[in-house]
């Protein structure tokens, strides 16, 4: 019988590494701290493995308050879950246990304990958490509950990041008018920031998942970020407040994640431009002001000499009509066109190379030119047709991934946004990915001369008749990866007949091969039920047409179908036999929409 000492350590380490993932991940709750403890004490090896894992982080989580006890006769199946009852990992509770409240329990009294039995092996905590997974944060009796597992015994002066996890059903929205923001601090949210910059005075990075945590932890954050402004590296947790501090914030920080209102009513120049290197600022004005962003250089220029990663999701895509636009620009004369705020300052961005705006509002009409001459590698839009129809095309010159929404159009546009794609297609371009997506249900038409020839990924989220697909996919020769999302069969009767012999319809084999080099094909159906039929002899045909590909994903309910037509065809279609089927869509493209998140 083999037994655990047989196993080669690396191997041992890899299966302990895979299970402490998953145990101290980001969707991890405490109890499975448990989980550890219980790999450690398989064996002196296993030991070793696991405590860096259990050392290094410091895990504060709120849960909510244990419901009175039931009779054993109505817990019988229950599936209610609780945490592990061991007070090494749990600590004490909170002193608050009302109705509606939270308790707060940490893994302290455990780390405390790995810092005095080091063994040799000595382990900093590096990353202390605070998480609420199943009730909202209430921050009252925070501090006793702190003071109950003695968690000054515990060496935090090491922690040099804070990360908040939130994963609950609560409203999170933020109203963008500052007055009206809630700084009220009568949930201890004050003094839990107060302990927490105690005990832990190095923290460099404070992050969150997702990014809209709800109004307690943004309290909680606003005096955190404040009191750490002059060390922090990276800030990506909506604040409640603004920053209010007599000077700048650090010149360390080269990441920052913050509302447009925020950064706003924090004062002019108090972000450095110079180093930072990732940006992204959320529900922004239409027309943003960038007073609050300082530059070094000239004053009449304002550089983000560092910034190589630029996001700006505007609130809204339709608050600024084309009076005010215009009017805007007759008080701001050109500035309007350069930075679309107030700031008369020139924009420079030597280093940026990834850009993504969403919700695109009118005012960017006139804007994308001070993109123009930046290095810009990646670039996703977001927004109504009207608005995005005016990305300058002269930034597809540089790009290699390119990602264009439009959301919401009116039926009268549909026209124009297939003008639209037919002007970026004939564009010269070196996109390598890209992604055209369109939520309404018109044919996309194809321009006759398609000039990104260096295009290797496609994703078409449109209705897409399969000949103008083939049109498409026929001028794009270095084609290996293909996604689309609504193909359309009611544009192949020239090549299908509809007086069909077998389920699959007597499909016949184009005269010579559209394109040989796409590898990976992914379809699915667009139109109403009456349209299935067509639409699957549209995605055989289309497959006729591609006699390179060798993965074919396709939904399980359109399975059966492909595969009969496969295996019907293969032998007078060779190349079908080199097909591997994916029943279930797992290769689907992944938009870089968000690639700062």
């Amino acid at each position: 019988m083999v037994s655990i000492a047989d196993f080669d350590n690396r191997i041992v380490g890899r299966i302990v590494n895979v299970a402490c993932y998953g145990a101290t991940g980001s969707s991890a709750q405490l109890h499975t701290q448990a989980q550890l403890v219980a790999l450690a004490s398989v064996s002196r090896t296993w030991h070793e493995l696991v405590r860096p894992h259990l050392q290094s982080i410091l895990i504060i989580e709120c849960q909510p308050t244990p419901e009175a006890p039931q009779p054993a006769s109505n817990n019988r199946g229950g599936k209610r879950r609780t945490a592990w009852k061991s007070p090494v990992i749990n600590g004490n509770l909170s002193s608050k246990k009302g109705p509606g409240t939270c308790i707060w329990r940490t893994n302290a009294e455990l780390v405390h304990l790995l810092q005095q039995h080091t063994n040799g092996v000595s382990v900093p905590v590096s990353r202390l958490r605070l998480q609420s997974f199943d009730t909202a944060p209430d921050f009252t009796g925070f501090v006793a509950a702190m003071d109950n597992v003695r968690l000054a015994r515990c060496r935090l002066d090491t922690v040099t990041s804070l990360v908040v996890m939130e994963f609950i059903g609560v409203s999170t929205a933020v109203s963008a008018a500052v007055s009206t923001l809630d700084s009220n601090t009568g949930n201890g949210a004050s003094q839990a920031a107060e302990c927490i910059a105690q005990h832990a005075p190095n923290v460099r990075s404070m992050v969150c998942a997702p990014w809209n945590v709800s109004p307690a932890f943004r309290q909680l954050a606003s005096p955190l970020a404040v009191a750490y402004l002059r060390q922090l590296h990276t800030l990506t947790i909506p604040l409640a407040t603004p920053l209010l501090t007599d000077s700048q914030i650090a010149s360390s920080l080269t990441t920052l994640h913050i509302h447009a209102h925020i950064l706003a009513a924090s004062g002019p120049g108090i972000v450095p431009a110079q180093q930072l290197q990732v940006l992204r600022v959320h529900d922004a004005p239409a027309f943003f002001p960038w007073e609050a962003f300082a530059s070094a250089g000239e004053p009449d220029m304002l550089e983000f000499a560092s910034l190589t990663a630029l996001g700006i999701d505007f609130a809204s895509d339709d608050v600024v009509t084309t009076a005010d636009f215009y009017s805007s620009i007759n008080r701001a004369k050109s500035s309007v066109h350069v930075t679309m705020g107030r700031d008369r300052r020139r924009l420079v961005f030597p280093k940026l190379h990834s850009l993504s705006v969403s919700k695109v509002p009118f005012t960017y009409a006139e804007a994308w030119r001070m993109f123009i001459g930046a290095p810009v590698r990646r670039l996703a839009v977001a927004g109504p047709y009207a608005h995005v129809r005016y990305v300058d095309t002269r930034l597809l010159r540089t790009l290699d991934t390119f990602d264009v929404h439009t959301v919401g159009a009116e039926k009268s546009s549909h026209g124009r946004f297939t003008s639209f794609v037919k002007t970026l297609l004939g564009e010269d371009s070196n996109v390598t990915c890209a992604w055209l997506r369109h939520c309404e249900a018109f044919p996309l038409s194809v321009p006759e001369t398609v000039r990104w020839s260096q295009l290797t990924e496609l994703c078409l989220a449109a209705y897409v008749p399969a000949l103008a697909l083939l049109l498409l996919v026929g001028q794009l020769p270095s084609l290996h990866r293909l996604v689309v999302q609504r193909i359309a069969g009611d544009a192949c009767e020239e090549v299908l007949d509809s007086k069909m012999h077998a389920p699959w319809g007597d499909i016949a084999a184009p005269a010579a091969p559209v394109s040989t080099s796409v590898r990976e094909l992914q379809m699915h159906m667009g139109g109403g039920p009456t349209a299935r039929i067509p639409t699957l002899q549209a995605m055989c045909y289309v497959l006729l047409c591609l006699p390179g590909v060798r993965r074919l994903a396709v939904k399980q309910v359109y399975c059966d179908y492909v595969r009969d037509f496969i295996r019907s065809s293969a032998e007078s279609h060779p190349a079908l036999a080199n097909i591997e089927l994916v029943r279930h869509v797992f290769i689907a493209a992944k938009s870089p929409m968000f690639v700062l998140d």
